[in-house]
């Protein structure tokens, strides 16, 4: 395709896009030549995401082989995310096994002190009993 054009159109940068079915094509340039300038339109492909490493081109089996690396990494990630879970579901249990034995511990000592001063309470009220019991028993002799 080929037109004329005056040189202003050329100065002022003809270019644009348009679409061409699924792809979208680019690249309309201008080539002077003395007072006449062509227009000259090329459809250029978007470039592809997915670049083919082998030099034969293949690239499905490129794009396999990124998939399988993905699924390898992605199940490599997970093995260590359930390897650290375990870890940390191990080290909340051992905290929870010493919290436990440190409370009964206490609760231990709390007992073993109440029995103590119930005891010294106790002996306490058994001789003020004793005192008076034995006041009662003077008071009724005399």
């Amino acid at each position: 395709m080929a037109m004329s054009l005056s040189g202003s159109a050329v100065l002022s940068g003809i270019g644009s896009s348009f679409s061409s079915g699924a792809a979208k094509q680019s690249g309309v340039g201008a080539v002077g030549f003395g007072r006449k300038t062509e227009l000259v339109v090329v459809a250029q492909r978007k470039k592809s995401l997915i670049y083919a490493d082998k030099g034969d081109g293949n690239i499905l089996d490129d794009l396999n082989e990124a998939t399988k690396k993905a699924s390898d990494y992605a199940t490599e990630k997970t093995k260590e995310a359930l390897k650290n879970g375990e870890k940390a579901k191990d080290y909340v249990v051992d905290k929870n096994v010493e919290a436990k034995d440190t409370a009964v511990d206490e609760a231990q000592k709390a007992l073993d002190y109440v029995k103590a001063k119930g005891n010294e309470a106790g002996n306490k009220v058994a001789e003020f009993v004793e005192g008076k019991a034995g006041e009662a028993k003077d008071a009724t002799k005399a």
